[in-house]
């Protein structure tokens, strides 16, 4: 199915991480292997030893989190996660900002150190996800990505979807503090990039002019995700402004700021509407781009302006 170009909204890796085989850097580490080995062969596990011992080579040890983050040099072992070292910042607007929206006043903020994906959620990588059983298959409206688009960021989802992808990957969706966070650092700065006003150098977004409508920087589509290099965060994520939107963990409410806790906030306990970030192909105002700007949205709504992307516990 090919794609039809939706109105403009005028308003405010994908595998499982891996392992390389283990190296021997003494005893400790090779009596932890004849250890494992000795696990698979007991009774009742499911398969030969064989298979398991090639599965923990290949895959890894599960964690609380259900996805090991590091390797035994501290690495990770997925090349689309990248670490936030956490820290304290001023989260919501800047004290300079001459139109800051009555729910997003400053507040400074602690967030833990956490890792987060690179890039968006691809097509592709979601597709596996349903492939698997893990989840259903996205939204079919005008806009939606198809497999067409592998590369593409997976749009069309609900919060549910986004979240069960996440849950599957043995992740999670991110907290707004940590999304923001993630996305300008400790410098305050207005976009993922710096101070730069917003262009189709540092995102793809909507230009206001062409034949496909101004979004899309002219193209009428979703970008390949990273396609921006230009655009990137303090640490290291692509797409953080424009492309896609990104649901977010959080419930919504527009006074959630004036008694949010000082360290990982985790939004309301419960709400109407889920928080979206980061501004999408078809915002009329690169403001909405900002890393501080916030959205929200039904969980239970599809969007071709809407993806996300997950994060995981250090």
């Amino acid at each position: 199915m090919g794609r039809v170009s939706p109105p403009v909204r005028w308003c405010a890796m994908r595998s499982p991480p891996r392992i390389d085989d283990f190296r021997k850097v003494g005893s400790t580490t090779l009596s932890l292997v004849l250890f494992g080995v000795l696990l698979t062969a007991c009774p009742g596990d499911e398969g030969s030893a064989e298979e398991e011992t090639e599965t923990e080579t290949e895959t890894g040890t599960e964690t609380e989190t259900g996805i090991e983050t590091e390797t035994e040099t501290g690495e990770l072992t997925d090349p689309n996660l990248a670490e936030v070292p956490g820290g304290s910042f001023e989260m919501g607007c800047r004290e300079v900002d001459p139109d800051c929206d009555p729910d997003n006043e400053a507040h400074m903020v602690t967030v833990s150190p956490f890792v987060m994906e690179v890039t968006e959620v691809t097509v592709a990588a979601y597709a596996e996800c349903i492939a698997e059983g893990g989840c259903m298959e996205q939204g079919t409206t005008p806009g939606c990505n198809n497999d067409l688009f592998g590369e593409h960021p997976v749009n069309c989802v609900t919060w549910g979807q986004a979240s069960d992808y996440c849950a599957w990957k043995g992740r999670r969706l991110p907290t707004e503090a940590e999304w923001e966070f993630a996305a300008r650092g400790t410098d305050g700065r207005q976009f993922p990039w710096g101070d730069t006003e917003a262009s189709c150098s540092f995102a793809h977004m909507f230009t206001g002019t062409g034949e496909m409508g101004g979004f899309g920087c002219l193209t009428g589509n979703t970008a390949v995700v990273g396609s921006y290099p230009t655009g990137e965060s303090p640490y290291g994520m692509l797409d953080m402004g424009g492309n896609v939107e990104e649901w977010l963990a959080d419930w919504y409410a527009n006074d959630y700021y004036a008694a949010s806790p000082e360290t990982d906030p985790t939004g309301p306990g419960e709400g109407s509407q889920r928080v979206t970030r980061g501004g999408d192909l078809l915002d009329a105002s690169p403001a909405n781009l900002r890393t501080y700007e916030r959205t929200r949205s039904n969980p239970t709504s599809v969007g071709s302006e809407r993806g996300f992307r997950c994060a995981v516990d250090l």
